[in-house]
């Protein structure tokens, strides 16, 4: 049996995943919308790249509380988007630390929000797939090709998602849609396309 291989719903699990995570250990778990590689900011970003195969200058979503998003961006974070957080709605905005575009989400997930805040960071989180390849869905394939790769494979419940969030670009208004998932955002001040997606 492989050891790094836990239920979500084991009463070691958020230890085991904190713990993980904390040393700059990568591990795969469920997330609000897919499954998703994820690893502390910046102490996991190398491995990261590394398990991913990605390009150096292509960013990573981080997952993080409401508190640390408001924080960590330039400009004050509108009520049209928190109110859709917790949610599956990633946003792009300027990072007040690192002066560059950052997309940022706040999960819809208890287990996934308590883990950040004991890791006291947020979270890179990506698709479980070598980049340009098809993301991963289904937890026995995740394990078998990418269980050797992570900390931990942590397997969610039987009603995982397997749709990506909504990203959308808030630096300016009307927002920019930049990919269509989970989240309906058809609340927000969209820029006007002639082939409307929502």
């Amino acid at each position: 049996m492989n050891h790094n291989i836990i239920d979500a719903a084991d009463s070691s699990s958020f230890d085991r995943i904190c713990s993980a995570l904390s040393s700059g250990e990568l591990v795969i778990m469920p997330c609000d919308t897919i499954y998703g590689i994820v690893g502390k900011v910046d102490e996991s970003l190398i491995a990261l790249r590394n398990v991913k195969g990605r390009e150096e200058t292509k960013p990573f979503i981080r997952l993080m509380t409401l508190e640390m998003a408001r924080s960590f961006s330039c400009e004050p974070i509108g009520d049209d988007i928190v109110k859709l957080w917790p949610g599956p709605l990633t946003v792009i905005v300027d990072s007040a630390q690192e002066k560059t575009s950052v997309a940022i989400r706040v999960p819809d997930d208890p287990l996934l929000l308590s883990i950040i805040k004991k890791v006291g960071a947020p979270l890179y989180s990506s698709s479980v797939n070598i980049s340009g390849e098809p993301s991963l869905h289904d937890f026995d394939s995740i394990a078998e090709r990418f269980s050797d790769r992570v900390a931990l494979c942590v397997k969610g419940n039987e009603l995982q998602g397997t749709v990506a969030s909504t990203i959308v670009d808030i630096r300016s208004v009307p927002y920019s849609l930049i990919r269509k998932g989970a989240q309906d955002i058809s609340s927000l001040n969209l820029l006007k396309v002639e082939n409307p997606l929502i």
